[in-house]
């Protein structure tokens, strides 16, 4: 049973996340007032809640890890034919023993490659009956091999399937609610439930975030259990409607298939972690000294970028009316492997071909170290020794690739 968005509990654990946060800086500034090495992350334990804040990374240069550039699996280059070509991957994931699957938004379709890149079969389609899906985005791996496919919008399709037998099952998300990626194979289907605004805020004009509820999915995957809230998407309201900021932040979570949740809000570079039953925090993970400034060039360049070649004099007038950010999100997406999160930095539109830097901190909140991801690959699974995306190559044809990550 689906249960109300308690904003009170949510303001109250708001508040128990700053007195914790206070505490913790307190803490470092009386220490450093004693004549102490410098240590390279520091934990403190405030009211039931740790708090780890790392001033350097744990890896050192030979402990450092590394993805390579050359794929070892390129799936638009190992075939012919439109089952290798590819647009609009919205994931890329490991399928049953070595195969991969590719969920590709313009097919609609969920399709199995060999351990090789050969095509071996396509699951779902465009489409509002049984199996089908209008806005695919992501998978589920499922612990017995099968695999959960999920429509993006709140409240849309869904559908199990046997990679031998095809679709099992279909069923529609609750009411509001869009899935969440699964890093690990998973039995339980997490997603964010959209609180709508109230009359009052949906007339205000300004910045705002209404809260989002991290919501656990009942076995028929067709109602809900609420877990925690937090701030949700940003926007920017105005009289003729609302508009997504430059530089906006998004809400992050993330199950790690042990029943935790990692969540940010991209206010800063940290994550929390709290338990998927019960919604407690446990944990509050941070990297203090990470500048997010950004320049006015900065900026306009990226405001051109969502302006585009030719726009409209009414979508100039509300570009025009967004506010100007004076730093940019945290993180840009945040993914897990089986065991550590990774935070990957805020690009947006205008350094999107750039190489990108990903902060890697465990789970217990030490920061380990950062990797870089090749330039135009979108980066959206980690394994325990290769990584998944999505690379774009000059004419931006998208080739859903494996590579290797090389841990020293």
């Amino acid at each position: 049973m689906k249960r109300r968005l308690d904003l009170g509990a949510f303001r109250r654990e708001r508040r128990r996340y700053v007195r914790g946060a206070i505490l913790a800086m307190a803490a470092t500034a009386a220490g450093g007032c004693e004549a102490a090495p410098v240590s390279t992350n520091t934990s403190r334990d405030s009211l039931g809640v740790t708090i780890v804040e790392s001033a350097a990374p744990l890896w050192g240069a030979r402990d450092a890890w590394r993805v390579e550039e050359q794929p070892i699996l390129d799936l638009a280059e190992a075939g012919s034919g439109e089952m290798h070509a590819f647009f609009r991957v919205r994931d890329v994931l490991r399928a049953g023993s070595g195969d991969l699957a590719v969920a590709d938004g313009a097919s609609q379709q969920v399709r199995i490659y060999d351990a090789t890149g050969r095509f071996v079969r396509a699951l779902g389609g465009p489409g509002e009956g049984p199996g089908e899906f209008r806005s695919l985005w992501t998978v589920v791996p499922r612990p017995d091999g099968r695999l959960v496919a999920l429509d993006r919008a709140p409240g849309g399709s869904g559908a199990e399937f046997d990679l031998g037998s095809g679709l099992v099952s279909s069923f529609r998300m609750p009411e509001g609610v869009s899935p969440l990626r699964h890093p690990v194979p998973s039995d339980v289907v997490w997603g964010l439930d959209l609180a709508p605004g109230t009359d009052e805020e949906r007339r205000s004009a300004g910045l705002r975030r209404p809260p989002v509820t991290i919501v656990r999915l009942s076995e028929d995957r067709m109602s809900s259990d609420s877990v925690t809230s937090l701030p949700g998407y940003e926007n920017f309201t105005v009289t003729e409607g609302d508009d997504i900021p430059i530089m906006g932040r998004l809400p992050h979570a993330v199950p790690d298939g042990e029943g935790r949740i990692a969540m940010g809000t991209a206010e800063a570079l940290e994550y929390s972690i709290v338990d998927g039953r019960t919604g407690e925090l446990r944990l509050i993970a941070r990297i203090p000294g990470v500048s997010l400034t950004v320049s006015s060039a900065e900026i306009d360049r990226e405001r051109e970028e969502w302006l585009g070649s030719d726009p409209s004099p009414f979508i100039r007038e509300m570009m025009a009316r967004l506010p100007v950010p004076s730093e940019k999100p945290g993180y840009q997406r945040m993914i897990m492997d089986d065991g550590n999160v990774w935070a990957g930095e805020y690009l947006g539109l205008a350094r999107r071909d750039e190489p990108q830097k990903w902060y890697v901190l465990d789970l217990s909140g030490v920061w380990l170290g950062v990797v870089v991801t090749p330039a135009r690959f979108e980066l959206m699974r980690v394994g325990a020794d290769e990584v998944f995306g999505v690379w774009r190559d000059v004419n931006d044809v998208e080739h859903p690739q494996v590579l290797r990550l090389v841990k020293p």
